[in-house]
Order: C-alpha cells, then sequence, then structure tokens
C-alpha cells in the first residue's frame, strides 16, 4: 500500500511540475529577458550605446513585424553585422530561439503606441 501511494505522489507531482513549467513558457516576458540575458549592455530603449535603441529596431521593422519576428530571434541568437553600422552584433547563444522571439515580439510592439 505504501509504495502504491508513493507511486501516486510521484505522478501527482510529475503532472504538476511540467503544468508549471508549460505555464511559465507560455508567459516568457521579452522585457524581463533583454535585462536577464544582458542585452541592456549593448541595446537601450531610446539611445544608441553599442547597438541600436530598441525603439529604432521597432520603427525600422515596423511594416513587417510578422516576418521579423523570427529574422530578429536568430539574429539574436547568431549575431551579425552591417545592418546597423561597422560594430557587429555578438552572438547570444545562451537565449533559446523562444526566448529570443519572446525579446523579438516586445521590441517589435514598442511602436504599437505610438501607431
Amino acid at each position: 500500500m505504501r509504495a502504491r501511494a508513493g507511486k501516486s505522489l510521484f505522478a501527482f507531482a510529475l503532472v504538476a511540475s511540467v503544468a508549471l513549467i508549460d505555464t511559465q513558457a507560455a508567459e516568457i516576458d521579452g522585457e524581463a529577458l533583454v535585462v536577464v540575458k544582458r542585452c541592456v549592455a549593448c541595446h537601450d530603449m531610446s539611445k544608441t550605446l553599442i547597438g541600436p535603441p530598441y525603439v529604432a529596431i521597432a520603427a525600422r521593422h515596423a511594416a513587417r513585424k510578422a516576418v521579423m519576428v523570427d529574422v530578429l530571434a536568430r539574429k539574436i541568437i547568431a549575431g551579425g553585422a552591417g545592418n546597423w553600422g561597422v560594430v557587429p552584433m555578438v552572438p547570444n547563444e545562451h537565449v533559446t530561439l523562444e526566448e529570443a522571439r519572446a525579446i523579438s515580439r516586445w521590441i517589435l510592439g514598442l511602436n504599437q503606441a505610438s501607431e
């Protein structure tokens, strides 16, 4: 009887943890990620640092938001050069594709308040 109760408790804990992970994944916050993933070391909301400001990225890609989410996400992960001057963007391989997409959606959404 004790072994059966232990298995039931384990199964419940497993289901609860999977549900928690799914909930957390669905609520990835791009604004928080730019801080956690250290994007703010090179980018600012409205002024140029090493890289362009988030609002400039949003403005440049405002007409193609749907396409640019994945393009920017892949650039966040792989890096790139030549789009904003001579300083290349270093790869951020510690950022997952879903995190990069959340960051991209947040950046591209910055323009919505002024539309």
